[in-house]
Parts: structure tokens; C-alpha cells; sequence
């Protein structure tokens, strides 16, 4: 028993040990717990601002605004892939939200960000943002770009969602097999998601620019209305959270309308920036 006890403590000891190592300033693949993802971070300075891009999205999703805020801002900026996306490897157990979450931060941990964090969550990675938020203490605020609210996805919108985007994620497998099986595997999986999100308090105390675009992802009227709603609901939830509206702003917004994402970006780095130079 204590050398089996003494392998384990080795195991954890190297695992942590390689989180302190790792060099992702030019993009490298880490474990995360027998798969790996690759994620990327560059510049220097506090806070770190952390992508998290939409459903069916790589890291490339922020390319041409990461750069941007890495260089106003002066801080440090991490890309990555999820798992079956970009460079990343598939995670090969069944699909589980919170297990994206796991990922993140443990590719974090390898990486060897410490914080604080500022999260810059666009779609479905809303869903990875909060549930980070949630747990991790180095999360210090969110940027939400068209990301998804979790009181949005009741029972029904969850089921409707999966029925009506999973033959579409079949029929994508023929083109483009990985990204396809990936887009099955999340799709499938939405009505278990949407459960579990709804036991995922996002702290009242962390700031939150939530940014809405006017021409989103729902189709129809009554879903766009059910949406707003819930955005209004979570702003209104704490003074800590304020809503822009992207007028004129398809769902990408960092592509329609840059200028909106990188300026508020910019304003919370800002923020936690004077309130550490009070701290000390």
C-alpha cells in the first residue's frame, strides 16, 4: 500500500511539475488528462485576457483582435483549441460540459497563467466561461461576446436545439469528418448541458461587460425575445454588470464590429488593472 502510495504522489508530483514547465508562448499541446490541447500565450503583463471561442470555432475565431488588445492593453493574451477543434486532440470519454471547463484549466495550469483572468467568452463557450468563472478564484471578470445566458436553454429550447442541429452536424461529417463528429458529440449532448448549467452561478461580485448582437444565432421572433430577456435578467442580477447592444451586429461580432469587443476588453483590463495598484 505505501508504494502504491508513493506512485501516486509521484504521478501528481510530475503532472504539476510539467504545469509549471510547459512553454506555450509559441502554441504548444498539453495534457489535460489523457488527451491535449493546444493553446497558445504571448506578451506580458496582468491581467491575462483568455479566449473562449463558439461552438464549432478554433482558436483563430480572435485572430485578428487578440493581437490588438495584447498590444493596447500590454497584457498578456491566451488562445486555445478545445478538444477535437484546431490542434487539439478528442477527448475520447463521452461529452460532458464541465469536463471543457476541467480542460481549460488544467491547460491553464500548464501554461502556467496564474491570473488574475479576464475571460472573453463568444457563443457556446459562454457556457465554459461561467463554469470557470464559478470555480476558479484567478477568473477576475468576463467579456461576453454573444454568449450564451444558461436561463435562455429551458427544456424545450435545449431539446429543439439538439434535434434541429444535430442532423446538420451528421451531414457535415461527410465534408469535414472531425469537425463534424465534434459539433455531433456537443449537439447531442445539449439537453444535458443546459441541465447542468442551470446549477452554475456566475459571482455577483465579478464584472461583466455582456455584449449583445442585434442580428444573433435564434431564428425567430419569440426565441429572440426569450434571449433578451435572459440577458436583461443576468445584467440586471448585479451592479457589477453592465450590457452593450451591438447594433447592426451579426452574431460574430468580433468580426462585424471589432472595435465594440476590443474597447470593452480594454475598459475591464483597465478596471482590474486600477483596482491591484489600489490593492498594493
Amino acid at each position: 500500500m505505501r508504494i502504491i502510495a508513493a506512485l501516486a504522489l509521484l504521478i501528481v508530483v510530475s503532472w504539476c511539475s510539467d504545469a509549471v514547465a510547459a512553454d506555450c508562448s509559441n502554441g504548444q499541446k498539453v495534457d489535460v488528462g489523457g488527451y491535449a490541447l493546444w493553446m497558445r500565450s504571448q506578451g506580458q503583463g496582468s491581467p491575462t485576457v483568455v479566449f473562449e471561442s463558439g461552438g464549432g470555432e478554433d482558436s483563430s475565431e480572435w485572430s485578428s483582435i487578440e493581437p490588438i488588445i495584447r498590444g493596447r492593453g500590454k497584457v498578456r493574451t491566451v488562445v486555445y483549441d478545445r478538444a477535437g477543434l484546431g490542434n487539439s486532440d478528442v477527448n475520447p470519454r463521452p461529452y460532458r460540459i464541465q469536463d471543457e471547463a476541467t480542460a481549460l484549466r488544467r491547460a491553464l495550469d500548464q501554461c502556467d497563467i496564474k491570473g488574475p483572468i479576464i475571460l472573453v467568452p463568444h457563443s457556446y463557450g459562454g457556457f465554459i466561461s461561467e463554469i470557470l468563472a464559478s470555480e476558479d478564484k484567478r477568473v477576475k471578470g468576463l467579456v461576453m461576446v454573444d454568449a450564451n445566458i444558461p436561463s435562455f436553454f429551458n427544456d424545450s429550447e435545449a431539446s429543439a436545439l439538439s434535434a434541429r442541429y444535430t442532423p446538420l452536424a451528421e451531414d457535415l461529417i461527410k465534408e469535414k469528418p472531425g469537425l463534424g463528429r465534434n459539433l455531433l458529440r456537443q449537439d447531442q449532448a445539449y439537453p444535458a448541458t443546459a441541465h447542468h448549467m442551470r446549477d452554475v452561478q456566475v459571482p455577483l461580485n465579478l464584472p461583466v461587460i455582456d455584449i449583445t448582437a442585434e442580428h444573433t444565432w435564434v431564428d425567430t421572433p419569440d426565441e429572440l425575445a426569450a434571449m433578451r430577456r435572459a440577458h436583461a435578467q443576468f445584467v440586471a442580477a448585479s451592479s457589477n454588470r453592465m450590457a452593450i447592444f451591438a447594433k447592426g451586429s451579426g452574431h460574430y461580432i468580433s468580426r462585424d464590429q471589432p472595435e465594440i469587443v476590443i474597447d470593452a476588453v480594454l475598459r475591464l483590463v483597465s478596471e482590474i488593472q486600477e483596482k491591484s495598484e489600489v490593492a498594493r
